[in-house]
């Protein structure tokens, strides 16, 4: 491990003071694993002493209205030489700063549509992207990641989840934080690894496959991951880490497979559900605590059915609304 730094270096580094041999320093000392939390902790404190950009809402709203009136064109003055001599990445921070202006002016009606592109997956299918600073994404089924639709700029590289993503998360030159807001509070934050991320209503679970993540809790609370870690936490707040997992179970759905390792059957369906949009239930609790293990594939919702009912002898009763699994004559023991 490399010489710890001092804070008020790091601190030096994040005001942009710093000479290039201070920001080789800084770069090579972040490059061990290890440092990372001492470099977040650091830029927690270095953060909550700079506020960051305050918009001006009367006059964003002003120059949105004369935009929609088409009665006012792009001040010049807002496009003078230094912003034109500016790398591309400054110019998208400061239309992003713009279009915050707007979002504010319009009480944040438009928040979503305005400020972020939806990348995502259909029915039962995976969809892959890469994104502009070379991060890989994998989108399970039914997912949606929203990115910044005028790029991520100079400062954190922030997406929101609805859904289950592998990423594959570029450390970048200017060491920038790639931020995964989730549901409910939640959210990781790392600089360059890979992890599976999953926030749907039923709650959030976060695997951890290589490097070091931060994840952040409601109300406040903050925890470090390490590979092989399983974060899992439902509705209602409580949540549990497993140090050590099969990465298998979170990526099977890359090759449209699942992965059951004694798996509640009741897990299995809501997976199943998830995946394929469909209502499958268990109406008998003895039943829906059975356990199964083994990988399957499964393009659509009727392979799956199909082999849960060969393999646990399972009658599937389609209804109206619903799909339902019962015990066959020959009953189950859970």
């Amino acid at each position: 491990m490399k010489e710890p730094l001092s804070k008020d270096l790091l601190f030096e580094f994040f005001d942009g003071r710093t000479t290039s041999m201070q920001r080789k320093l800084v770069e090579d000392w972040l490059a061990e694993p290890e440092n990372e939390e001492f470099y977040y902790h650091c830029l927690n404190e270095w953060e909550s002493h700079h506020p960051q950009f305050t918009p001006a809402v009367d006059n964003a709203f002003t120059r949105y209205q004369a935009l929609m009136n088409s009665e006012e064109t792009i001040s010049q003055s807002l496009v003078n030489t230094e912003i034109k001599t500016r790398p591309l990445y400054l110019r998208a921070s400061l239309w992003g700063a713009v279009a915050a202006c707007l979002v504010l002016a319009c009480g944040f009606v438009f928040q979503k549509q305005l400020l972020y592109q939806s990348l995502s997956s259909a029915n039962g299918q995976v969809a892959s992207y890469q994104l502009s600073d070379g991060t890989r994404v994998v989108l399970n089924a039914n997912s949606v990641l929203r990115i910044p639709r005028f790029g991520f700029g100079d400062g954190t590289r922030k997406v929101i989840l609805e859904g289950e993503a592998e990423f594959k998360v570029i450390h970048t030159e200017e060491n920038s934080r790639f931020v995964v807001a989730m549901d409910n509070d939640y959210s990781i934050e790392v600089l360059g690894t890979e992890f599976v991320a999953f926030s749907r209503e039923r709650g959030t679970k976060v695997f951890l496959t290589k490097g070091k993540v931060k994840l952040s809790l409601p109300r406040g609370k903050q925890l470090y991951m390490k590979p092989g870690n399983l974060f899992v936490a439902g509705r209602n707040g409580q949540f549990s880490v497993t140090p050590s997992v099969a990465a298998e179970q979170f990526t099977a759905f890359k090759r449209e497979m699942f992965y059951f390792d004694n798996t509640l059957l009741s897990e299995v369906v809501q997976q199943m559900n998830d995946r394929f949009k469909v209502n499958v239930r268990i109406s008998d609790p003895v039943l829906a605590r059975h356990r199964i293990g083994g990988v399957y594939k499964a393009r659509q919702a009727d392979d799956l059915l199909e082999i849960l009912s060969e393999l646990l002898h399972l009658e599937v009763v389609k209804h109206e609304e619903y799909i339902e699994l019962r015990k066959s004559d020959n009953h189950l023991n859970p």
